[in-house]
């Protein structure tokens, strides 16, 4: 993570569920399988939108619009009681427009599968998943939640 984190993030739900995408991450310095929801950091020149568009494409296959901002996490990663990173994350409803599943053009990107909303505080687990449990356990009234990671 770069110490500066600006990020989007898709909440694309159907009958079947709430989409996630699993990736290898190292937590508290052990490599592991988490699953998140699909997205990551928007880059230089990069608007929220075309951030968006582009990591659902890469990671799921999927053309999505961008339909409601459900709410932002704010949060900042501590190492050994030293801040190390802060980062800003904007979380969207989206529709899909297009496309097939299709992981394949995110090599981090393990595997894709649909989770009813019940079962997303049991498989959303790293440290940075606070914000959105807090947001989805509010029943999505709260519009900015507060991460702080520490390992």
């Amino acid at each position: 993570m770069r110490p500066d984190y600006l990020g989007c993030f898709a909440f694309f739900e159907t009958e079947e569920g709430v989409l996630l995408v699993s990736n290898p991450r190292e937590i508290a310095g052990e490599r592991r399988k988490v699953w998140d929801l699909p997205g990551g950091g928007v880059e230089s020149g990069e608007t929220l939108e075309e951030a968006l568009r582009r990591e659902m494409r890469e990671e799921t296959g999927l053309e999505v619009d961008p339909m409601e901002l459900l709410f932002v996490a704010e949060g900042e990663r501590f190492r050994k009681g030293r801040r190390t990173a802060v980062w800003r994350s904007f979380f969207f409803r989206v529709e899909r427009t297009g496309g097939e599943l299709d992981p394949s053009g995110d090599e981090e990107v393990e595997e894709l599968r649909f989770a009813p909303r019940k079962t997303l505080p049991e498989l959303l687990t790293a440290p940075y998943h606070a914000g959105f449990l807090e947001w989805l356990s509010s029943g999505g009234a709260k519009r900015l939640v507060f991460d702080r990671w520490a390992d």
